[in-house]
């Protein structure tokens, strides 16, 4: 029988030759790769405490916005006159504006709901009917006031209602 050849055992001194060139160039991958990033070395503190502004308190406001009246009929069948002085309650913070220039658009704007309620006899003895009213010309009124006085908004209407004898010559 014809002798076979033998085969020549691979050298393991070359795979890890192979291993050892593959490491020193991940190794020096990742030294360029760390050696371009920005290192921060920082203190372990507590963040800096800074002391927020107090919030200005906002302030009241009370704009008086005149006197309306018209004549009604009473439940007792009597002519009476009705007035009111309705008082805007504003709050907020802010420069204050004129409000000379808009006296008509608020006259208009407490005078319209005023003169349209249903039972304007009723406004000086029934907190609904009175609430009723203010809301109306609360909500009339609001826009208007809003755009004059950034900064500032509505909070309610007091109308100071009076019902009384018409004067003298007006009945």
């Amino acid at each position: 029988m014809a002798a076979r050849k033998k085969k020549q055992a691979k050298s393991g001194r070359g795979r890890w030759v192979s291993f050892g060139i593959l490491a020193v160039l991940l190794a020096a991958v990742a030294v360029g790769i760390a050696l371009n990033l920005p290192v921060h070395l920082r203190r372990i503190s507590p963040p800096a405490v800074t002391p927020n502004p107090a919030a200005a308190t906002p302030t009241r406001r009370n704009i008086d916005l005149g006197s309306y009246g018209v004549t009604v009929t009473d439940h007792a069948g009597k002519i009476k006159a009705l007035t009111i002085h309705p008082v805007a309650i504003m709050q907020g913070n802010g420069p204050w504006q004129n409000l000379h220039p808009l006296q008509r658009q608020l006259d208009a704007r407490i005078a319209n709901p005023f003169m349209a309620f249903p039972d304007l006899a009723r406004v000086t003895t029934s907190t609904t009917a009175q609430s009723a009213l203010e809301q109306q010309i609360l909500q009339n009124i609001a826009p208007l006031l809003k755009s004059a006085e950034p900064g500032w908004k509505i909070i309610g209407i007091q109308l100071r209602p009076a019902l009384q004898s018409p004067p003298p010559g007006d009945a």
